[in-house]
């Protein structure tokens, strides 16, 4: 059972199907800041490092913009690797089978909210 409290990242009516995603920062164990983000696919929310897998880069081009035009995948708009909303998986492109980090979440009365050990919300 995790020791700290779990922060809200995010409401559930902030994020769409395929639409824009919710970025938010996170610190690791270390200390060291990571910018991260949430988004909606196939009805369920998935929490990513925001870090291609081929260059630790931001994903997105303009604020929540990750995934592709029709929705299906998320895409580093730097270098156009692809990745599987639901498991970060690479798809194609340079990321070369190396996927995203995910980040545990829960949702909780229409808010999700951090529930990894490995990482802290940063406000």
């Amino acid at each position: 059972m995790s020791s700290h409290k779990r922060v809200a990242l995010a409401s559930t009516a902030d994020l769409n199907e395929g639409g824009k995603g919710v970025r938010f920062d996170v610190r690791n164990a270390a200390g060291v800041l990571i910018p991260a983000f949430v988004v909606c696919f196939d009805g369920q929310y998935f929490a990513y490092l925001n870090q291609c897998g081929h260059i630790a880069i931001q994903l997105d081009y303009m604020p929540g913009e990750f995934f592709s035009d029709d929705g299906r995948t998320l895409v580093c708009a730097t270098h156009g690797a692809e990745y599987a909303p639901d498991s970060g998986a690479c798809l194609g492109g340079p990321c070369y089978g190396v996927g995203l980090t995910p980040i545990e979440i829960v949702e909780e009365n229409q808010h999700l909210y951090l529930a990894n050990d490995n990482y802290t919300l940063v406000d």
